[in-house]
């Protein structure tokens, strides 16, 4: 079922846009960057498909929600979708995944369901793991319950979705055009990939609402599989978005060559964070 866990991907770990040829940038200091705990609604829908496309209509909504707790950041990602194909019935397809990931970005505790018109067809569960790098250790591994005896090895650069997005928003208030990275999100069983991004100039809401007045991004993300013996140059998919400074993003488009599919913010929320430490 393409797409599904790739626009679950796109909006854990996020990005868009390409600068304009030769326009002269100057850096700023680079802020401290601390995620929004808030909860959203998106519109899915289908954008736009090309001749010989088996896919028809896209259609459904997600509801999102990333809390800071006082470990780590909590986050849950609930899709309901409508699948319309050339010479097939159509899909109800609805999944849930969350995750927890420590705030030093060296665990993951991930889970996700999937049914597909009710009957259930996916369950992943699993813990990553990423330690210091020692001589003669493996960097980090990402093991699943479920299914029994997946793992994947993690290199030592690699980053968790919340991580992913903090380093996105710092190398952008840094001034910076591009950014690679090796994500793991645990939102499939095909392990980490590559994302390649680039930033483009900085833009400043005109809100009233707090989580959406703030400054962003237009960045463009290009999605690859991470193996050794795959050298295939063309991206699975590509993303873009406008991701503003507190993490929250705005709208999102997922290319998927063939057809394209639009993520539209329609409702957010703050949500209230935990108390932590001494009273």
């Amino acid at each position: 079922m393409s797409g599904k866990s790739s626009l679950r991907r796109a909006s854990l770990c996020l990005l868009y846009n390409l600068l304009t040829a030769g326009v002269v940038f100057f850096p700023q200091a680079a802020q401290a960057v601390d995620l929004a705990s808030h909860k959203a609604i998106y519109n899915i829908r289908m954008k736009s498909s090309q001749t010989g496309s088996q896919v028809l209509d896209v259609r459904g909504k997600m509801l999102f929600s990333l809390k800071k707790s006082c470990d780590g950041w909590i986050s849950d990602h609930q899709f309901s979708l409508n699948y319309e194909y050339t010479g097939s019935p159509p899909l109800e397809v609805k999944s849930k995944f969350t995750s927890f990931e420590t705030f030093d970005a060296k665990l993951l505790n991930f889970s996700s369901a999937r049914t597909t018109n009710g009957e259930q067809d996916q369950e992943l569960r699993g813990l990553a793991t990423l330690t210091e790098k020692t001589p003669g250790e493996s960097f980090g591994i990402a093991k699943f319950s479920i299914p029994e005896g997946l793992s994947f090895k993690l290199k030592p650069e690699t980053l968790f979705p919340a991580a992913h997005t903090i380093k996105l928003i710092e190398d952008a208030q840094k001034g910076k055009k591009f950014v690679n990275a090796d994500i793991f999100d645990g939102s499939d069983d095909k392990g980490p990939v590559e994302m390649n991004a680039v930033i483009g100039k900085e833009i400043c809401a005109d809100s009233t609402d707090p989580l959406l007045g703030q400054c962003g991004w237009p960045m463009r993300l290009a999605i690859f599989p991470n193996s050794q013996s795959d050298n295939q140059t063309t991206s699975d998919y590509e993303m873009t978005m406008r991701l503003l400074e507190n993490g929250v993003i705005q709208a999102m488009t997922v290319d998927y060559h063939n057809f394209s599919v639009t993520q539209e913010l329609v409702a957010i929320e703050p949500l209230k964070e935990d108390k932590c430490g001494a009273e």
